[in-house]
């Protein structure tokens, strides 16, 4: 594996946990905590109430090395990672290691997540629920909604698969924003 391949997919399980960590309802893990209080040691019962928060600080401690370590090219116009300048980053290799050793799992996000998500963006923007429709491509989904909000008439809302991160997009279809999308992850201009 490439050591840009090699970061890409660290930076995968990196999201997946953080991704798993915001979907858990905390209220849950509350009640999941007072219910078992009797029975758990109080260290378990302690990672019991702070397991979301640990996670998601975690997560993104680990996504700010990863943006120092990304890859680049060179004055030879090799890819090098622009902290380090080494072809194969020792950082991205160790949080690699770390994660393929807890077989972290990627869990992407799916059609009625993607839902979840856009209509509670279109809740907060316009107020009100909005009806969408849900069209998917490889990288992720686009949420088209019934009645645009006022603020943003001529766009939509992509939901990245892997990530749940969501940009607005102008309102092509679903095969050029599927294209614009791809480039606007690698970087491309």
């Amino acid at each position: 594996m490439s050591g840009r391949d090699l970061r890409e997919w660290t930076v995968l399980q990196v999201r997946s946990a953080m991704t798993a960590a915001m979907r858990t309802d905390p209220r849950a893990l509350d009640a999941l905590a007072e219910d078992n209080a009797g029975s758990l040691d109080p260290y378990s019962l302690s990672f019991l109430k702070t397991a979301r928060m640990l996670t998601l600080a975690t997560s993104a401690a680990l996504t700010t090395v990863l943006t120092a370590h990304r890859y680049g090219r060179d004055r030879h116009d090799r890819p090098v990672c622009l902290a380090c300048g080494t072809g194969r980053c020792r950082t991205v290799r160790a949080v690699s290691d770390v994660l393929a050793a807890y077989a972290l799992q990627v869990h992407p996000v799916d059609r009625p997540e993607a839902w979840r998500r856009a209509d509670d963006y279109y809740v907060r923007t316009a107020g009100h629920p909005v009806p969408l429709t849900i069209d998917s491509f490889e990288d992720g989904f686009v949420a088209r909604p019934g009645t645009p909000p006022p603020e943003a008439p001529d766009n939509v809302l992509v939901i990245d698969r892997n990530t749940g991160a969501l940009t607005l997009w102008p309102a092509y279809d679903t095969g050029t924003l599927a294209i614009e999308y791809r480039a606007y992850k690698r970087g491309d201009p």
